[in-house]
C-alpha cells in the first residue's frame, strides 16, 4: 500500500490543504525527506532533480515546525532566481491555506523593496528570498535573522556557481546554531565545499531516484554539428515542430539575445528571458509562453530554474 502524507507525520490542516490542491500521494523525495526534517535534528543534504517535489519535501515539515507564538523569522529559504522564489512562496501559501496564523514573506529581487521593508516590520515566520535582495535588506538593517532556526538552500548548485558571494555573506549573518537543509540537482565540487564549510560534520544525505526521476517518457537525442551549422540545424528542427511549444537553453545572456533575434528574423514566435531583464518583462514573457501566445522560450540555464509550464513538447540545450 502506498504511503500517504498522514503516514509521514503531516498534520491534518496541511493534509486538508494538499487535498484541496488535489495532491494525494507523496513523491519519492517527499517520502524520504519529510520524516527526517520533522523528526531529526541533523543537517540534511538532498540530491534530487528539479521537478521532483522538493518544495513540499521541505515546505510541509517547516510549516509544521514553526512556533507561531514566536514572531521572529525562524526559517529562511534561499532560491537562485526570482521565478523559483515566487513559485516556492506561492506553494507555501497554498500549503498553509488552513493555517492563517503562519506569516510568510517573499523577498525577491525585481520588485520594489519598500513594501518588503514594511512587511518585515510585522510578524514574519518564514522568509523566501533571492540572495541579492536579502543582502540588500541585511545591509539596510531591515531584517533580523538572529532567531533563525532553519536555513534551506534550494537549487544550491545554481547558487554556488552564480551567487556564491551573496550566499557566503548571508550565512555569516545567521546563527551558527541553526539547521541547514540543502537541496541540489547536482553535486559539483563547489557544493561539497559549501557542505564542508557551512554544515555540521554529521550531515545526513538523501537521494531520490536520480536514475529515473524526470526521464520517464522523454526521448533524448543529440546532434553533432560544426558551430557554423548550428543555427541552420536548429531552424530545420524548429520547422518540424511548428505549432508545438518548446524551450531552448543557452549558456549566456548574449547567446539568448542573439538566438532570439535570429528566431524573430526567421518568423518564429518566440520570447527570451535572462537575469538582466526586469522582473516585469520576464513575468510578461512567461505569461505569454504559458498562455500559448508564443511557442518558443529562449532562456539561460539560471533563468530556467523555476519555470513551471505544462505541455512543453521539446527542450533544446
Amino acid at each position: 500500500m502506498s504511503q500517504q502524507f498522514s503516514d509521514l507525520g503531516i498534520q491534518e490542516q496541511f493534509q486538508q490543504s494538499l487535498a484541496d490542491l488535489q495532491i494525494s500521494t507523496p513523491t519519492e523525495i517527499q517520502r524520504k525527506a519529510i520524516p527526517v526534517v520533522l523528526n531529526q535534528k541533523e543537517d540534511l543534504v538532498v540530491l534530487a532533480k528539479t521537478g521532483s517535489g522538493k518544495t513540499a519535501a521541505f515546505g510541509l515539515p517547516l510549516l509544521q515546525l514553526i512556533a507561531v507564538e514566536n514572531t521572529s523569522v525562524q526559517a529562511l529559504i534561499l532560491a537562485p532566481t526570482r521565478e523559483l522564489g515566487q513559485q516556492i512562496y506561492k506553494n507555501l501559501l497554498s500549503f498553509a491555506a488552513n493555517s492563517p496564523e503562519i506569516a510568510i514573506a517573499s523577498l525577491c529581487g525585481g520588485t520594489p523593496i519598500k513594501p518588503q521593508i514594511e512587511a518585515l516590520k510585522s510578524s514574519t515566520h518564514i522568509v523566501v528570498a533571492t540572495p541579492g535582495r536579502l543582502v540588500d535588506l541585511i545591509k539596510r538593517e531591515a531584517i533580523n535573522l538572529k532567531d533563525l532556526s532553519y536555513l534551506v538552500l534550494d537549487e544550491a548548485d545554481e547558487m554556488v556557481s552564480a551567487l556564491k558571494e551573496e550566499v557566503d555573506l548571508i550565512i555569516k549573518e545567521i546563527p551558527k546554531k541553526r539547521r541547514t537543509l540543502l537541496f541540489t540537482a547536482t553535486m559539483p565540487g563547489a557544493i561539497k565545499q559549501l557542505i564542508q564549510n557551512y554544515m555540521s560534520k554529521h550531515v545526513l544525505q538523501i537521494e531520490a531516484d536520480m536514475g529515473t526521476m524526470g526521464h520517464q517518457g522523454i526521448d533524448h537525442q543529440f546532434v553533432v554539428v560544426e558551430p557554423i551549422e548550428k543555427l541552420e540545424v536548429l531552424l530545420h528542427f524548429l520547422n518540424s515542430k511548428i505549432g508545438e511549444r518548446g524551450i531552448i537553453f543557452c549558456k549566456t545572456k548574449a547567446a539568448v539575445n542573439k538566438l532570439a533575434k535570429n528566431l524573430a528574423i526567421n518568423k518564429f514566435s518566440s520570447g527570451a528571458i535572462h537575469g538582466s531583464l526586469t522582473q516585469g518583462i520576464r513575468d510578461r514573457i512567461m505569461e505569454q509562453f504559458r498562455a500559448g501566445y508564443i511557442d518558443i522560450l529562449v532562456a539561460t540555464d539560471l533563468a530556467a530554474r523555476g519555470i513551471d509550464v505544462k505541455e512543453v513538447s521539446y527542450v533544446v540545450n
